[in-house]
């Protein structure tokens, strides 16, 4: 073979390899954005964290600097809710189809208007997830057993525990009462967290793991999915399992009951942020490729190499046009 032809041999294929390179770069970032598509964002996102309330099994600030976090990571939207003035303001608006995600762990901040009636609020809150599409994100403890708010009831004020599930039409249907350890249940959770880039534990503290009565629910009520369930072997409520970051559906919204403990408030916000992902994109659930979160860093270096691979492709393929010899000589 001529030294020439060689050349041009050669410069071919490493043009070949760096258009392939630039394609599969360019190609590897459309998918993580599509993965990652939350730009449609059609759900508000309130994270309730406000000063006049108490928290119970987390430190409300980091468990909100972590919610925070995570979705600004993943390019969704969020309002911090800092005052139960405006958490009254919400409620009293009424919008359709938004999330909260709430930071107190057991405590349930109660706007001034309501006094003590945690009642007549839990009732109006119920009202809000079933006719109102309300998704509300409860991820420690037992959520509801305790109200707040430093104007009227105190930082943290106990109440009936069964209030909010007589409120949601869940009164005696559900058992809320299992302490100790739940386990990674099926693929959904692990394959959502694959999917963004971390890690969740294979097996969670849970002080209200709760157990459903799944084939006695009213027309309204219907279990979508659970993340931690545990062991039947271990124990069981008139035999059906205890459930831990289990979503119900409630009439036109959903309930999502963590029942974790003995976490750090950045895991409990993870596990917040992870499920309010997937609620908003369950195509989540059918990735199996290992994606970091697409933060301004990673899309900034991607699009850099890519763009750069691009221009080494052309600059080489200009290379090769003036290296072939003019016809005739």
């Amino acid at each position: 073979m001529k030294k020439n032809t060689k050349r041009k041999v050669s410069i071919l294929l490493v043009l070949v390899i760096a258009t392939l390179f630039s394609l599969e770069l360019v190609m590897g970032l459309n998918k993580t954005l599509a993965t990652h598509n939350f730009s449609a964002q059609e759900k508000k996102i309130y994270v309730l964290c406000v000063r006049e309330a108490g928290e119970s099994w987390v430190d409300k600030n980091e468990m909100r600097s972590s919610v925070v976090g995570y979705l600004k990571a993943l390019g969704l939207k969020c309002e911090v809710i800092e005052s139960v003035d405006e958490w009254e303001a919400l409620i009293k608006e009424a919008p359709e189809g938004v999330i909260i995600i709430n930071c107190h762990g057991e405590v349930i901040p109660i706007p001034t208007s309501y006094g003590d009636d945690y009642e007549s609020f839990y009732n109006d809150l119920a009202e809000l997830i079933k006719n109102k599409g309300w998704i509300f994100v409860q991820m420690v403890g037992f959520g509801f057993c305790m109200v707040g708010n430093t104007k009227t009831v105190g930082e943290s004020y106990g109440v009936e525990e069964e209030a909010i599930f007589r409120a949601l039409g869940l009164e005696g249907l559900v058992d809320p009462w299992y302490t100790g350890t739940a386990e990674l249940s099926g693929t959904l959770g692990k394959n959502v967290s694959k999917a963004i880039g971390v890690s969740i534990p294979e097996t969670v503290a849970v002080d209200t793991a709760i157990a459903i009565a799944v084939d006695q629910l009213p027309e309204h009520v219907k279990v979508l999915w659970y993340w931690y369930k545990v062991p039947e072997s271990e124990e069981t409520w008139q035999g059906y399992p205890y459930l831990g970051v289990v979503a119900l559906k409630i009439g036109k919204g959903i309930l999502v009951w963590g029942g974790l403990v003995e976490m750090a408030g950045a895991g409990y916000g993870k596990m917040a942020a992870l499920v309010t992902a997937y609620i908003l994109n369950p195509k989540l659930a059918a990735m199996k490729v290992k994606l970091p979160l697409l933060t301004r860093k990673y899309i900034f270096i991607y699009s850099l190499v890519a763009v750069g691979a691009i221009f080494a492709a052309f600059g080489l393929a200009l290379l090769f046009k003036r290296s072939v010899p003019p016809e005739g000589t």
